[in-house]
């Protein structure tokens, strides 16, 4: 696994252009990406096999949906390498079940993994100008390559913090 401080500035070099290139951020954080077909009710898998970390992603499910899985793996692969003992298996709702056997997951976790695909994905400087382009929702999450569902729970996060 690439250390801290350079995975950071990898992902920060990925969210300067739109859409961000996921798959391509994996692989050069060295985590390569397969997508198969999964349980409906499985979104992806990180998987850790040593000196290296995998993630497989439902690909029964949408575009979106699939980029949003594999950010969230990288999330949790840069914010809780320590933890992730064999792997992680996230379910539809990106909730840790029992499927890798790793206890060391809970909601914190996963909130820390969504809010960190969120950032990733939907980059708050990016939201701004958009909006300043007087886009509206669906033109932003096509800008974006996300579903205007994730949009809107970016929006509303990003409107609680200034508040």
């Amino acid at each position: 696994m690439i250390p801290l401080k350079d995975s950071y500035q990898i992902v920060n070099r990925y969210r300067q252009r739109l859409p961000v290139d996921v798959a391509s951020l994996a692989a050069e954080l060295g985590i390569p990406v397969e997508r198969v077909p999964m349980d409906n009710a499985i979104s992806g898998k990180l998987t850790n096999h040593g000196d290296r970390m995998s993630i497989s992603v439902n690909s029964r499910h949408s575009r979106t949906r699939q980029r949003f899985t594999i950010a969230h793996e990288i999330g949790h692969a840069i914010l809780h390498n320590y933890l992730i003992g064999e792997g992680i298996t996230d379910n539809a709702a990106y909730r840790a079940n029992g499927v890798a056997g790793n206890p060391n997951i809970g909601p914190r976790e996963e909130t820390e993994a969504n809010k960190f695909a969120s950032s990733l994905l939907m980059p708050a400087e990016a939201i701004i100008e958009l909006q300043n382009q007087e886009l509206n929702r669906e033109q932003m999450a096509q800008a974006l390559d996300v579903s205007p569902s994730a949009l809107d729970v970016r929006l509303s996060a990003t409107q609680r913090r200034r508040e």
